[in-house]
């Protein structure tokens, strides 16, 4: 346990991040795509692991509240947004079909932090090459290297720029709430 924490304390060091606030963030993970607003999915969601098996992604696990949640940094590194995790559920934990055909999976998306390595004079484009959706692009400034710019029009909240970021600067949050209604 102590050598859990001092990892952990080196890497808040080096991200730039306090420990107190990886805590919190690893607290709060995301919720897989098309779930209710969070008390309705705490109410329904069992905790089964019925969706972190029909993950092809293997983005999923069962948190510490027994409920199931997103971690970028495990298996395929990003949502895909097929579905599998809904359509599995026994639960009302998910939108229904038709409205998930409607409705953003959802308004999660990414933000790079201090940490990011381009604040330090270090020429990465990690996360760049990661994205698929082009949402990340880099802007040259005078004087110093290119740094990162987050298009949140095309950003998706996929992930998929979380995991190979060596500095782990890169956080998904959400935007507004998911499905208020």
């Amino acid at each position: 346990m102590a050598a859990q924490d001092s990892a952990r304390s080196r890497r808040a060091f080096l991200t730039g991040q306090s420990a107190a606030t990886m805590a919190t963030a690893k607290s709060h993970a995301p919720r897989p795509p098309w779930t209710l607003p969070e008390s309705a999915f705490a109410a329904a969601c069992t905790g089964c692991g019925e969706c972190v098996t029909a993950c092809p992604e293997g983005i999923l696990y069962i948190d510490d509240s027994k409920l199931a949640a997103v971690d970028f940094r495990r298996g395929g590194n990003l949502c895909t947004f097929c579905g599998a995790c809904a359509a599995i559920c026994a639960e009302p934990a998910f939108l229904v079909a038709t409205a998930r055909e409607a409705e953003a999976p959802w308004h999660l998306r990414a933000a790079i932090g201090e940490a990011c390595l381009t604040h330090a004079g270090v020429m990465c484009q990690s996360c760049k090459d990661a994205c698929g959706d082009g949402a990340i692009r880099f802007v040259y400034g005078a004087s110093r290297i290119p740094g990162p710019d987050i298009d949140l029009a095309r950003c998706t909240g996929c992930g998929a720029c979380a995991a190979p970021c060596p500095a782990e600067a890169i956080t998904i949050f959400e935007l507004e709430p998911i499905h208020a209604s």
